[in-house]
This record gives C-alpha cells, sequence and structure tokens, in this order.
C-alpha cells in the first residue's frame, strides 16, 4: 500500500501539468500519482501516457469523458490505494522540501498512530497547497 495517493485532475492541462507532475515525483515509491484525464481535446492525455510508462510504479493514468472537476476528483478517490489522499490540481505544484517533510511526518504517524487530517503550517512561505 501506498502511504499517499494524489489526484491530479487534468483537463486541457498540456501546457502546465509537467511542472505538477514533476514536484510531486521525489516522493517516490511512497506516493501514486492518479492522473485523472477528464476529457481533454489537447494533448494531456500523451503527456500523463508518457509519465505512466516512464514511472509505472507512480504514476497511474486513468482516461474518462468530461465529467468536471468533481468528477476528475472522485474518480481519484475511487482508484486510490494511499492511506491517505491529496489532491493537487494541475496548475498547481508543491514545494518540493515541504512535501517531502510531510511524507516524513506522515510516516512517523502512521507508526504510531494514523490520523484522519495533516494540517501544515505555512511558514517562511513554504507551504503544501
Amino acid at each position: 500500500m501506498k502511504l499517499l495517493s494524489v489526484v491530479i485532475p487534468c483537463y486541457n492541462s498540456q501546457e502546465y501539468m509537467r511542472n505538477c507532475i514533476e514536484s510531486l515525483l521525489p516522493g517516490r515509491e511512497d506516493v501514486e500519482l492518479l492522473i485523472v484525464n477528464d476529457g481533454s481535446v489537447d494533448g494531456t492525455a500523451e503527456i500523463a501516457d508518457d509519465y505512466a510508462r516512464k514511472y509505472p510504479s507512480i504514476v497511474k493514468v486513468i482516461h474518462q469523458p468530461n465529467g468536471g472537476h468533481g468528477e476528475a476528483v472522485n474518480t481519484g478517490l475511487r482508484n486510490a490505494t494511499g492511506l491517505y489522499f491529496k489532491v493537487v490540481d494541475s496548475d498547481d505544484w508543491v514545494d518540493i522540501r515541504a512535501y517531502l517533510k510531510i511524507l516524513d511526518t506522515l510516516r512517523e504517524l502512521t507508526e504510531e498512530k494514523s490520523v484522519d487530517m495533516l494540517i501544515e503550517r505555512v511558514q517562511k512561505g513554504v507551504n503544501f497547497s
């Protein structure tokens, strides 16, 4: 089981989705990235499939007809296998230092007990949203 499932809802995101995905790859085998292609008509599907080929143990792609952001998130939730869940929109990216700190915190918490929610306090311009 993966520690964290990250759903990336994508609709016509070819221009910026690489930044999002690249910022999440440093989570390596602890994360699964679920790219939900929500009926895109640009190169989003091809970019997503390319990442799935390059990182088959980390990236999964789900292609579906356009249902909107909420449906894309719900599709990701239905397919998530991680202990924890996060949505990162395709036009966003995460600060790698903060992201790795959160993964460390989640690892520590699961050794002792699980939590329902983790909120990382913004400090010196570093956050995870």
